[in-house]
């Protein structure tokens, strides 16, 4: 390890060079959604696996029917009834039709169906009224949706409701996906209480494990939330001891240089390999991170917005990189927007400011960061943020200038 400091790309490439993939698993496909998928999906048969109808109406021929009219009909004998389910029993000939509800299967002889409302009742028989402009009409037809052998889904998707519903569609109760990274978290202080415990005096409620943990689900990864540990060696090593049985373990605070910042001492008694501390950015700069035991360890500030800037731009890509997104897709989506005041970075480490994105009304991608203090302490800048407007050192923005944004969430 070196007390260099590094760059963020510098810092990034240390990390996820180590990272390698966790393997798949084969999951209930009702546990699916927002998993990657692991291998290509292909058709196994037709869908619709049968020609069917897309309404409620009749089938019928249309070389019958193409020269009705509301004042010189078409009579037809229906020959048979046909509801969603049952397989047709006769061919539809000359001079007949069959009733056929919406999903049910078109006869044999048939070849388009007549809505309904564009018919009229008789004892045995139905008046065509107004036939359709072509043959085929209101008929869906076999292989439609899919082809047998067509392909669907390519490994490396994240299975939306789409994906979900093609997997069901194709009979896939079960889905071979990523598998799903356990993160253990765990923050360390004398000066913390736990969410629901009474502060004492000095004491503050320990915001960083939830927000880690809550993080780490957004990410596609298993929060493992451990209890506080207190600032002296042996807390620390029994909290980082009980982590060990998971994928990566994130800490919050003790990794600085303080007299009780033991974090970094419990990890090299542990026999840890040191990649790096120190990471050229605001907020954030105090990042460590080490392999125990071949597990990833991220020891990440205890301020708490340092924290969950330093998870986004660390710890998420090498989850998705392990879970086995694409290269493209591990860090978060970059654009640029138009930003709606002045700013200025004074200071030799890449910013990254809380912002809120927006669409204006011209289309264009907008970002401002003055909806809150952007002090690394204060929790609240992350409220409403969906963004980060990121500012390299000495770099300078006019009011309407373009800045570099990264995209956390939705975009009105």
């Amino acid at each position: 390890m070196t007390d260099e400091m590094l760059t963020v790309e510098q810092a990034r490439a240390a990390v996820l060079e180590r990272i390698h993939s966790l393997g798949t698993e084969r999951v209930p496909l009702t546990d699916a959604g927002g998993r990657l998928l692991a291998a290509d999906l292909s058709a196994p048969y037709d869908n619709p696996p049968h020609d069917n109808s897309a309404m409620d109406g009749f089938a019928v021929r249309f070389a019958d029917v193409a020269a009705a009219t509301p004042t010189a009909p078409v009579t037809l004998q229906v020959i048979e009834d046909i509801p969603a389910g049952k397989v047709p029993q006769l061919s539809v000939g000359a001079g007949q039709a069959s009733r056929i509800m919406t999903g049910a299967l078109v006869p044999d002889g048939a070849d388009t169906v007549i809505r309904v409302e564009d018919t009229r009742a008789q004892d045995d028989g139905v008046d065509i009224l107004e036939p359709e402009e072509e043959a085929g009409e209101n008929v869906r037809c076999r292989g439609e949706d899919m082809k047998a052998g067509e392909a669907l889904i390519a490994a490396g998707t994240e299975l939306g409701p789409g994906e979900i519903g093609v997997l069901a569609a194709v009979n896939q109760p079960h889905v071979l996906v990523g598998r799903r990274p356990t993160v253990a978290v765990l923050s360390s202080g004398d000066e913390l209480v736990e969410v629901g415990d009474t502060r004492g005096p000095g004491q503050i409620v320990n915001s960083n494990t939830p927000a880690l943990g809550a993080v780490a689900s957004a990410c596609g990864a298993e929060p493992v939330l451990l209890p506080i540990a207190a600032d002296n060696e042996a807390a620390i090593r029994a909290s980082v001891e009980a982590a060990m049985g998971c994928d990566f373990i994130v800490s919050s605070g003790g990794v600085s240089v303080g007299d009780y910042d033991y974090v970094k001492k419990v990890l090299n008694d542990l026999g840890a390999e040191q990649i790096l501390w120190r990471v050229a950015m605001k907020p954030g700069k105090p990042l460590f991170f080490c392999l125990l035991q071949d597990i990833p360890y991220f020891g990440l500030p205890g301020n708490p917005v340092s924290s969950l800037v330093s998870f986004l731009q660390f710890v998420r890509p090498a989850i998705r990189k392990a879970t086995g997104y694409l290269e493209r897709d591990w860090s978060l989506p970059q654009s640029t927007a138009r930003i709606e005041h002045d700013l200025v970075n004074d200071g030799e480490r890449r910013n990254f400011l809380r912002a809120r994105l927006r669409l204006s009304s011209d289309g264009q991608l907008t970002a401002s960061t003055a909806h809150r203090a952007q002090g690394s302490h204060m929790m609240t800048s992350m409220l409403g943020a969906n963004g980060f407007v990121v500012l390299d050192p000495e770099q300078a923005v006019a009011k309407g200038g373009r800045v570099t944004v990264q995209i956390l969430g939705d975009v009105a």
